[in-house]
C-alpha cells in the first residue's frame, strides 16, 4: 500500500490533523528474524505456548529463507509527534536502535568506512549483480512500457473487483477463464494508444484533470454536492488505487480521448442501418412448443454402488474436493483494535479547535458578483448608492456610464485577484453594494449570491472528531504491537508467543478452502472475504510463517500453514446422498431426451404436436406465445426465444424451459415484421454508437500493428502472480 510521508518533525499540531489529508507514511524494514515455524494443530486460542512441533518447525527453518518485514511507526502514530498536554511531560520515543541505524546511514563517515568496503568486497568475490539493476518492463509497446508493477496492480484491482460480487471466485478460477490474458491485453491496446498520443505530442492540462476528477459525483460529499477529498481517499482506497494511480490514470484517458474522439465526431448513422436495427428489434414470433415433463420419464430404480462410482469418476469437476488448509493466523488491524481506543476530551476539543481556524468544519464561504470601474470616490459612491436602493446594476451602469462589468460567479476569497475588492465582497450580503478603492482606482462592488456556511458546534462535530481521532489513535496501537510482536519473534519466541506478549490473539483455523469455505462448504465468519490472507495461506508450504503483510486498511497478519488436505475425488460413502441426487437427474434427463428424439421424428414426418401430446398424455402439453427477442413468458425461456429467432419458419428444434428439466420441441409457427414508421432516435443512436465501437477497434488493432509489441514472459507471470519473483 503506497502511502504519502508526513515530516517527522512537525508541529506539536501534525497529530490532530484532517484524515482526509495525507496519511501517516509506513516504511518496511527487513526483520532479524530469518525463522520458520512448524505446524501446529491445536484448537484456537490466544494465549499458551506453542508445541514443541512449532519449536523443531524453528530448528528446521531453511538457511536464506525470506526475511519478515515490519512497519515503522508513523510520525502520528510516534510518539515524539503525539498530543502533549500542559505539565505533561513528553514520552521517550521507541526504537532507538533502530533510529540510530537511520542516522548512521546517513553519514558520510559510514559511507566510507563501512559501505564503500562492503561494495568492493562484493565486487572482489564476483557479486556485480549488486551494481546492476534489471528491465521491470513487463511489456514493450514501441516506446512505452507496462511494468510489472502497473500490471500486477490492475490484475488485483480487477480480480478484487469480481470477488467483491463473488466472493468463492479464485484466481485459479480467473486463469481458466484466460481473464488475466484479457487484463494485460487491455493494458497492451491502452498503451498503443498512448504511444501514438505520446508520438503526436498531445497532452492535458493539471487543471483539465483536476476538473475531470471534480466532475465525478462518487467524489462529492452527499450534504453540499461538491468534490470532497474524504470521499475521494476513501474511494480510491476501496478501489486499490492511489491518488498518483488514479490521477495518472484520469491524464492518460483525457489524451486517449484527444486522439480518439476526433475520428469518432464525424459518425452518422446510416438510415438504411437503422431501419435495419428496427426491423431486427421489432421483429416478434409466434412460437408453439411441446413441453415434456420429468413425470414421463417413469420410475429410476436404485443405483448401485458401482454406478455411482463410474457416475462420479465420469464428473469428476462436480465432486472434486478442493484443497483444504489447517493454519493459524496473527493479525491486527485498527478497526480490531478500535473499541479498546479512548480519546480524552481534551483531545476532541483541541483537535476541534485546530480544524475551526483552518476552515475544515464547513465549506468555505463564497460570493457571485460583478464590479465597475468608477472615474471617482463620488461617483463610486453614488452609483453604490443607487444599488443598494435596489435600482437594476445594468440601469446604474448606463447612468453613472460605469462600462461593463467584471462578473465573479461563486467564488472564494482567495479566488479574487483584488484583496480589497474581495473584502468588501464578503463583507455584503446577497443584494447590497459597496464603493471600494481598490490597487487600479475606485470600484463599485456588488454581491447578486452570497454563501456563508456555518461551522457544526463541538457537541454537533463530536462524533466525527471522535471517529478520526479513534482512528488515529487505533493505527498507533497496532503499530504498537506490531512493534512488540517482531521484537519478540527477532528474540526467538515462537509464533504463538511473540502474539501473546503483543496481546495480539492468535486465531486457528481447522480446514479451509481458498474460498473461505469450511470442508462443509459453509462461508468461514471473518475469513470469507479476507481474499489476501487466503491468498497467502494456499501459497505457503506447510510449516512455514508467512512475511509480515499488510492487508484491508491498515491492517497487517502473519499465518503459518499447519496442515494440508490435498485435493481429491471423495469415497462413494462420503457423497452417496449428492450422487445419487444427481444420477437420478441424469437418468431422468436422458430417458426425457430419448422420448424428445422419437418425437423430433414425428413432427418431421408431418405430425402435429397436439396429436403427439394427446398420445403421450399426462405430463405433456402444447402452448403457444408471440414474443420480441428480447421477451419471455412462463416456460418460454430467453434461452428458447433466442433459438427461435435463430430459426426458419415451420422449422422444429430441440430446447428447454425454463426450469430446464421439461424437455420441448418447439416450431415457429408466423414471423410478424415490425409497422412501417420512422426510424426512432434512440435507434439510431444505438447504431451509431456501435459504429463507434467498431471504429474504435480499429484504431487499436491498426496501432497494435504499427508498433512493435515485446513481452517478458517471466516477469508478466510474477506479475499475474502465477510464479515467485526470481
Amino acid at each position: 500500500m503506497s502511502r504519502s510521508c508526513a515530516s517527522p518533525s512537525a508541529s506539536r499540531n501534525a497529530s490532530i490533523h484532517d484524515r482526509s489529508s495525507e496519511r501517516p507514511c509506513i516504511f518496511q524494514f527487513a526483520a532479524i528474524s530469518l525463522r520458520r515455524t512448524a505446524p501446529l494443530l491445536r484448537s484456537a486460542g490466544s494465549s499458551g505456548s506453542d508445541s514443541s512441533a512449532d519449536r523443531a518447525g524453528q530448528r528446521a527453518a531453511p538457511p536464506g529463507a525470506a526475511p519478515a518485514c515490519w512497519p515503522r511507526r508513523s510520525p502520528l502514530g510516534s510518539r515524539a509527534t503525539e498530543i502533549v498536554l500542559p505539565g505533561e511531560a513528553p514520552k521517550p520515543a521507541p526504537h532507538v536502535m533502530l533510529a540510530a541505524i537511520r542516522s548512521l546511514a546517513r553519514s558520510p563517515v559510514a559511507v566510507l568506512i563501512i559501505i564503500v568496503p562492503l561494495l568492493a568486497a562484493f565486487a572482489l568475490f564476483g557479486v556485480t549483480d549488486v551494481f546492476r539493476v534489471g528491465s521491470t518492463a513487463a511489456v514493450t509497446v514501441g516506446g512505452e512500457q507496462i511494468s510489472a508493477r502497473e500490471l500486477a496492480s490492475t490484475w488485483t484491482r480487477q480480480l478484487r473487483q469480481i470477488q467483491q460480487q463473488s466472493p468463492g471466485f479464485t484466481a485459479e478460477q480467473a486463469e481458466e477463464i484466460g481473464l488475466p490474458e484479457q487484463v494485460l491485453n487491455q493494458l497492451i491496446a491502452e498503451t498503443a494508444v498512448d504511444a501514438k498520443a505520446n508520438a503526436l505530442g498531445l497532452a492535458v492540462p493539471s487543471e483539465e484533470v483536476r476538473e475531470a476528477i471534480s466532475a465525478i459525483e462518487a467524489f462529492n460529499n452527499p450534504f453540499t454536492g461538491r468534490f470532497d477529498r474524504q470521499a475521494y481517499s476513501q474511494a480510491l482506497s476501496n478501489a486499490g488505487f492511489t491518488e498518483a494511480e488514479f490521477e495518472a490514470s484520469v491524464r492518460e484517458d483525457l489524451v486517449r480521448r484527444q486522439l480518439v474522439m476526433p475520428l469518432l465526431s464525424g459518425i452518422a448513422a446510416p438510415e438504411v442501418m437503422g431501419e435495419a436495427r428496427r426491423a431486427f428489434t421489432n421483429e416478434r414470433r409466434t412460437i408453439e412448443a411441446l413441453f415434456l415433463s420429468p413425470s414421463l420419464a417413469g420410475d429410476v430404480p436404485e443405483p448401485t454402488t458401482e454406478e455411482l462410482s463410474a457416475f462420479i469418476t465420469e464428473n469428476e469437476r462436480f465432486f472434486q474436493r478442493p484443497e483444504l488448509r489447517r493454519f493459524t493466523l496473527v493479525r491486527t488491524a485498527p478497526d480490531l483494535v478500535l473499541h479498546d481506543v479512548e480519546v480524552p476530551e481534551e483531545d476532541l476539543r483541541q483537535l476541534y479547535e485546530v480544524r475551526l481556524e483552518n476552515g475544515e468544519l464547513a465549506e468555505p464561504a463564497t460570493r457571485s458578483l460583478r464590479h465597475w470601474a468608477a472615474p471617482d470616490q463620488a461617483t463610486a459612491e453614488a452609483a453604490a448608492a443607487r444599488l443598494n436602493e435596489g435600482a437594476a446594476p445594468p440601469a446604474v451602469a448606463d447612468e453613472f456610464g460605469l462600462g461593463e462589468p467584471v462578473d465573479l460567479d461563486d467564488v472564494q476569497g482567495y479566488e479574487i485577484p483584488d484583496s480589497a475588492i474581495a473584502d468588501a465582497a464578503f463583507g455584503l450580503a446577497r443584494g447590497e453594494a459597496a464603493a471600494i478603492e481598490a490597487r487600479l482606482g475606485w470600484r463599485v462592488v456588488y454581491v447578486d449570491a452570497a454563501s456563508d456556511p456555518v461551522a457544526p458546534s463541538f457537541d454537533e462535530a463530536r462524533d466525527a472528531l471522535f471517529e478520526d481521532l479513534a482512528a488515529d489513535r487505533a493505527e498507533e496501537v497496532v503499530l504498537d504491537k506490531l512493534a512488540v510482536f517482531e521484537e519478540q519473534r527477532a528474540a526467538g519466541l515462537t509464533l504463538s508467543e511473540a502474539a501473546a506478549e503483543a496481546g495480539i490473539p492468535v486465531e486457528r483455523f481447522d480446514f479451509v478452502a481458498q474460498s473461505g469455505a469450511s470442508a462443509q462448504g459453509f462461508a468461514v465468519q471473518g475469513l470469507a472475504d479476507e481474499a489476501e490472507i487466503l491468498t497467502a495461506v494456499f501459497e505457503l508450504p506447510e510449516g512455514f510463517d508467512s512475511d509480515l503483510t499488510s492487508y484491508g486498511d491498515g491492517g497487517y497478519f502473519v499465518v503459518r500453514v499447519d496442515a494440508i488436505e490435498p485435493a481429491h475425488l471423495p469415497e462413494v460413502e462420503d457423497v452417496r446422498d449428492e450422487a445419487e441426487t444427481f444420477w437420478r437427474f441424469r437418468q431422468v434427463d436422458d430417458r426425457l431426451h430419448e422420448q424428445v428424439e422419437a418425437a423430433m421424428a414425428r413432427v418431421a414426418a408431418g405430425e402435429s404436436l397436439n396429436a403427439i401430446a394427446d398420445e403421450l398424455g399426462a405430463g405433456a402439453r402444447v402452448e403457444v406465445a408471440t414474443l420480441l427477442r428480447t421477451e419471455t413468458a412462463g416456460p418460454f425461456s430467453q434461452q428458447m426465444v433466442q433459438q427461435a429467432f435463430g430459426m426458419g419458419q415451420g422449422e422444429p428444434f430441440e430446447t428447454r424451459a425454463g426450469d430446464q428439466r421439461t424437455q420441448a420441441i418447439a416450431v415457429v409457427t408466423e414471423i410478424i415484421p415490425p409497422a412501417e414508421g420512422p426510424v426512432p432516435p434512440e435507434t439510431l443512436q444505438g447504431v451509431r454508437e456501435g459504429l463507434e465501437a467498431d471504429l474504435s477497434q480499429l484504431v487499436q488493432s491498426g496501432l497494435l500493428n504499427e508498433y512493435e509489441i515485446r513481452r517478458n514472459p517471466d516477469i508478466i507471470d510474477q506479475a499475474l502472480g502465477r510464479s515467485a519473483p526470481q
